[in-house]
């Protein structure tokens, strides 16, 4: 019944996973073959209603599924009972504030950082990133910009030389873009494949972001 659930879960089967719940709600604290819980499975597979299904049926959230989730009241109060936990990694990789990140929380980055997340901590996957190139990659401006205001390097190098300028360029967000080069974020820098920003941005069609990066270029 497990697998059944988790492959409900992925595929986006609402009514599946209610069912499934109705039968045996002891699959709320169930994992899957990567030892991920249902609401991380959900959030992993963009399954936000489904998500939302399963905090509705009271799944207990970890911290880094707090992160994701943005339960900022869960959170502080893992946190407050083991301080440490803002500086743990999850199994596969992330810190919570990478998490928050991602997933679009600045305001639960902001407090981490007040409890002592690292901005520019390194996940402990093959992505080897910092909490900039999560929220970049997530699309997260409000994020960014905590980040940026508390000590983020903005020209760090993921794996691949791949910096946070790389994916807002690649994304068309020309917002993004801006509040990274006015935080230093260099517009000449290449990825291990000679790439810089600009190449990113004219291969996506990005016109704006473009004009944004040539302009500093000069």
């Amino acid at each position: 019944m497990s697998q059944q659930f988790f492959e409900a879960i992925r595929a986006g089967d609402r009514g599946k996973v209610e069912e499934l719940l109705n039968a045996n709600a002891g699959l709320l604290g169930a994992k899957d073959e990567k030892d991920l819980g249902p609401y991380t499975a959900a959030k992993y597979s963009g399954r936000n209603e489904i998500a939302a299904l399963l905090l509705e049926r009271g799944v207990e959230l970890d911290v880094f599924a707090a992160c994701m989730a943005g339960a900022r009241e869960r959170a502080v109060e893992l946190i407050g009972q083991e301080p440490e936990l803002v500086k743990t990694y999850s199994h596969d990789g992330w810190t919570p504030l990478h998490l928050a990140c991602f997933f679009g929380h600045a305001t639960l980055a902001e407090m981490l950082i007040a409890q002592g997340a690292e901005v520019n901590a390194r996940s402990r996957n093959g992505m080897q990133n910092t909490p900039l190139h999560a929220a970049a990659a997530g699309r997260n401006r409000d994020a960014v910009r905590v980040l940026l205001e508390h000590g983020a390097d903005v020209n760090a190098r993921q794996e691949g030389g791949w910096r946070a300028l790389h994916a807002a360029s690649q994304n068309g967000d020309v917002e993004m873009v801006r509040l990274l080069i006015a935080g230093g974020a260099d517009v000449q820098a290449r990825a291990e494949n000679q790439q810089n920003a600009l190449d990113m941005a004219l291969t996506k069609g990005h016109p704006a972001v473009v004009e944004v990066l040539e302009a500093y270029a000069q």
